[in-house]
């Protein structure tokens, strides 16, 4: 089953300057999923981009290349999806916790992930998160990642 990457997963996974056990975890997660569909919603690509700056062609070029990766676009199945999870989940707490444009952004990605039958999304957006437990739909962040045992093994330095 597919699952589902964020912007802020995509711009860590691509930072060469994260190291340590969040790279671990990046990289763990990757191995994970080698065999797995991940979906990459447009809007999410769209935050990506935008943060992406000079090397956003190369980026761009490296995804859209990749088996691993398929940008998933916001289209009739994912608007008539998203429609009914706002019609649903749009009240007046809602309303006043976020913006209106946030909300709807951040619900098509949902609306995107679950019309593609994405089993988790990988997010670290608070927002996001709230989303999947109105939905029953599993996000997990950076953090909630298992560092990978292989990054965990340590060589002693025996005789010297």
């Amino acid at each position: 089953m597919p699952v589902a990457f964020d912007a802020n997963i995509l711009i860590d996974l691509f930072n060469p300057r994260i190291k340590g056990d969040r790279r671990a975890k990046l990289d763990g997660l990757l191995e994970q999923h080698a065999r797995t569909k991940i979906i990459i919603p447009t809007p999410s690509l769209t935050e990506y981009l935008v943060r992406a700056g000079k090397a956003r062609d190369e980026l761009l070029a490296k995804l859209s290349a990749s088996r691993s990766f398929s940008i998933e676009p916001f289209d009739q199945r994912a608007a008539t999806e998203c429609a009914l999870l706002l019609a649903d989940h749009w009240d007046d707490t809602t309303r006043k916790q976020v913006t209106r444009t946030k909300f709807k952004f951040d619900w098509q990605i949902a609306a995107i992930a679950l019309s593609r039958n994405v089993t988790r999304i990988y997010s670290d957006d608070a927002d996001l998160h709230r989303i999947g437990q109105a939905l029953s739909l599993d996000v997990k962040g950076i953090d909630d990642l298992p560092i990978p045992d292989s990054a965990r093994q340590t060589k002693m330095p025996f005789g010297k």
